[in-house]
């Protein structure tokens, strides 16, 4: 049976690249780190590290035990602080998973003034694509996750959060090309910043302004992160379209030109999920209950 310590040793090698390195962030020999590696490997009879120079790197089969060990780990250290802190004090651990967007322009934000007020509470957020939010969700790592509706799970409670529209963005340097009556085969001549080739955003936009989707788009940059997207666009480099939430609480307001919200378009509809069974933690119904206090909140802007 492999023994926790083990899995501890495993995970501090392979992130530090170093058998000493790892002995100094768990306070212990290198000799002793050593020799616990030395026991996984032969009790599992395979090799988990491979040196280059003074530097160690997991094998094909150590890295397949260090994903083991870590989330191990992770599920263990979250697991006792369920059983540390009762279910009605404002502290342990909520974990809430987004994408990028909202997290950022929204959540994060959101979520200070709560950790100000309860010191003891800790908040982690995982950014990622809908579908390893949902996996994540229905395993148990996430308290919570805020989601396109579309995507939500059959599990779990969802309660409607708000609407996300997205608008379009031009710099000031190519203003003169663009107007209200601006024509599809125009806009689609000009240089297009976008989230990634596949992404529904700027189709969506041109559908409901023009009834139909360009057959070709003059890309200049890919980039899939919208604050990325408008750097580009306040720099010059293009148009694009982004979610408006993103836009309003962007200290990069200022620095683009926008058609006016009349043609922003209703791009999702994003809904919060959680667990019923971790609603009855305080920390969460308390955390959930903040988050649904402002009503649309990816239509408002930060000011």
């Amino acid at each position: 049976m492999i023994e926790t310590s083990q899995f501890q040793t495993l995970v501090a090698v392979a992130n530090a690249h170093s058998f000493s390195r790892a002995a100094e962030d768990l306070g212990v020999t290198q000799s002793a780190i050593s020799q616990s590696i030395k026991n996984l490997e032969n009790k599992i009879e395979v090799k988990l590290f491979r040196r280059a120079g003074k530097r160690v790197f997991l094998t094909q089969e150590g890295e397949k035990l260090y994903h083991l060990a870590s989330e191990f780990l992770e599920r263990m250290s979250d697991t006792l602080d369920e059983i540390k802190y009762e279910h009605d004090e404002m502290a342990g651990k909520v974990r809430i998973g987004t994408v990028n967007g909202i997290g950022r322009s929204w959540l994060g934000p959101e979520l200070l003034p709560i950790l100000k007020e309860f010191p003891e509470l800790v908040v982690s957020v995982d950014m990622a694509h809908y579908e390893d939010l949902v996996k994540d969700f229905n395993n148990h790592k996430l308290d919570l996750i805020i989601v396109a509706e579309e995507f939500a799970p059959p599990v779990g409670e969802k309660v409607f959060l708000s609407e996300e529209c997205a608008t379009l963005v031009y710099p000031e340097s190519i203003a003169s090309k663009i107007s209200n009556d601006i024509t599809l085969d125009d806009l689609a001549k000009l240089p297009t910043i976008i989230f990634d080739p596949n992404s529904p955003m700027y189709g969506a936009w041109c559908k409901n302004r023009y009834g139909k989707i360009p057959k070709k788009v003059n890309i200049k940059f890919a980039m899939n992160s919208h604050s990325a997207m408008l750097q580009a666009v306040s720099e010059g480099l293009g148009v694009a379209v982004i979610p408006s939430h993103v836009l309003n609480r962007s200290p990069l307001k200022a620095n683009v030109k926008t058609l006016g919200t009349d043609l922003d378009v209703v791009n999702g509809r994003f809904c919060l999920v959680y667990h019923k069974e971790s609603f009855e933690l305080l920390r969460v119904k308390t955390v959930v209950d903040r988050l649904l206090r402002v009503k649309n909140p990816l239509l408002e802007s930060n000011e």
